[in-house]
């Protein structure tokens, strides 16, 4: 072990995991070429716990670590649990489906020689069920999602996730921050969000991470959204709900305050429209439409477009198109 290099905690959340996917997914951690490493996986289903022989036939090259949780908390509780007790300088969180290319870590600790980068993250290649390449980038499949890197990304970073976690390396001082991680949001969001508060976030334009896409992911473009009532609740009611909580959380930085506040006002605005459509409103959404402008060339006519025509725009929405 070179332990010259800085220890990179794998933090590693499982739940009932394909034990095909999970066994490609151990053998891809154990043969990374950055070789100070250890492995801290949580285990957030008892009623059916996650063989322990797996880690023990897979990882030979580096100690690991199994916590059995003692009840379903979720990925965001279980991430968190791992963050607070990780021994290493600098945390890497992993999905129990996916596949690590070899040299991904090693890749990716290259950009924290820059001392003032706090969070880097590569592109993701997308696989399916079968290992086959659906797509070279997550952004073939996910359009909306547009990389950068640089200071000051953190109000980027509120409306448009483009930092996906199991393609992140983060400074632990700066996850450590981030507890108790925000309720509102998937981990990798709230982590990235709090790295760009504190410094530099770095891209690596190559995919590092073969994402498996199937049924059973966790999060996805327009989820559990199916008609009017569903996005106004998922779209709107939490939006506002999520943006609150960022307000209490995140009003002691300059840097975030006011784009906070004017999204509540633009959120507003979108609530109000939607349940009575008006002028003032309307300009209000037209106003702050750099956050979302689909969602404003969707709102301004959805009050009055059939709900046939609407599941219709949601089903490519969800496809990529819009």
């Amino acid at each position: 072990m070179e332990i010259d290099r800085p220890l990179v905690s794998i933090l590693l959340a499982v739940y009932k995991p394909n034990a095909r996917w999970l066994i490609k997914q151990l053998i891809s951690l154990n043969e990374q070429t950055y070789k100070n490493i250890e492995l801290l996986v949580y285990d957030d289903c008892p009623e059916l716990p996650v063989n322990e022989e797996y880690l023990k036939k897979y990882i030979t090259k580096f100690r690991y670590t199994l916590i059995r949780g003692e009840k379903n908390q979720g990925s965001n509780r279980a991430f968190e649990e791992l963050t607070k007790i990780a021994n290493g300088e600098f945390l890497s969180y992993c999905d129990q489906d996916d596949i690590w290319e070899v040299n991904k870590i090693a890749i990716i600790m290259g950009k924290f020689i820059d001392e003032d980068v706090t969070l880097a993250f590569s592109d993701l290649l997308i696989i399916d069920e079968s290992d086959n390449k659906i797509a070279d980038s997550i952004t073939d499949v996910k359009k909306r999602i547009v990389y950068k890197s640089g200071d000051n990304l953190a109000k980027e970073l509120l409306m448009t996730n483009f930092v996906t976690g199991c393609a992140m390396i983060v400074r632990k001082d700066i996850a450590k921050k981030a507890i108790p991680f925000e309720e509102t949001l998937i981990h990798d969001q709230w982590i990235a969000i709090i790295a760009a508060l504190n410094g530099k976030i770095e891209f690596i334009n190559k995919p590092l991470v073969r994402y498996r896409q199937h049924s059973y992911n966790q999060t996805g473009i327009l989820k559990d959204v199916f008609n009017k009532k569903t996005y106004y609740i998922k779209r709107i009611e939490d939006f506002i709900c999520r943006y609150k909580s960022l307000e209490k959380r995140l009003s002691y930085d300059h840097q975030i305050r006011e784009p906070i506040s004017n999204c509540l006002l633009w959120l507003n605005a979108r609530k109000n429209y939607f349940l009575r459509p008006n002028i003032k409103d309307l300009k209000t959404m037209i106003k702050y439409r750099n956050f979302h402008k689909v969602s404003i060339i969707i709102e301004s006519i959805l009050p009055f477009i059939p709900e046939s025509v609407f599941k219709f725009i949601i089903r490519l929405a969800k496809k990529g198109i819009l």
